[in-house]
């Protein structure tokens, strides 16, 4: 059976959120994060691979916000960003990592999600950072 895609606890937006790609290795978590962002008004993308990532980031309008793991067995998180950095400046990041392991250095403007994770909170997350964007809020960014 497959679960309902409405989640009383997924915070509804009165607008139109924006783009957001999903990068992960797993396909529920893919899923569900991205069925979770829809039903809040995002349109999303999803790769499970940097390279799948990276050719869906290149696509525009450029996304919003990209949602991606720390773990991605085919690439450096590190290389990964600065790659998608160079193609989507004004892009918002959110890294996911597992509760536990160490939190890969990452650049002070990447958003820290903790796995597990819980999947309204994960939303008001990505919101913040797509809302920050919008309102051309600057933030120091590192070097490219």
């Amino acid at each position: 059976m497959i679960p309902s895609l409405t989640c009383e606890k997924v915070p509804a937006l009165e607008r139109s959120a924006g783009r957001v790609l999903v990068i992960d290795s797993e396909a529920l978590v893919r899923w569900s994060l991205s069925a979770g962002l829809r039903q809040a008004g995002y349109t999303t993308e999803t790769a499970s691979t940097a390279e799948d990532a990276l050719r869906l980031a290149r696509v525009e309008p450029h996304f919003d916000a990209v949602l991606f793991d720390s773990r991605l067995p085919d690439c450096n998180p590190s290389i990964l960003l600065r790659r998608l950095r160079a193609i989507a400046p004004d892009c918002r990041f959110l890294m996911m990592t597992t509760e536990g392991h160490d939190v890969p250095r990452a650049p002070y403007d990447v958003a820290i999600v903790r796995k597990p994770f819980d999947l309204p909170d994960v939303i008001r997350q990505v919101d913040a950072q797509v809302t920050r964007a919008a309102r051309h809020d600057t933030i120091p960014r590192m070097p490219r």
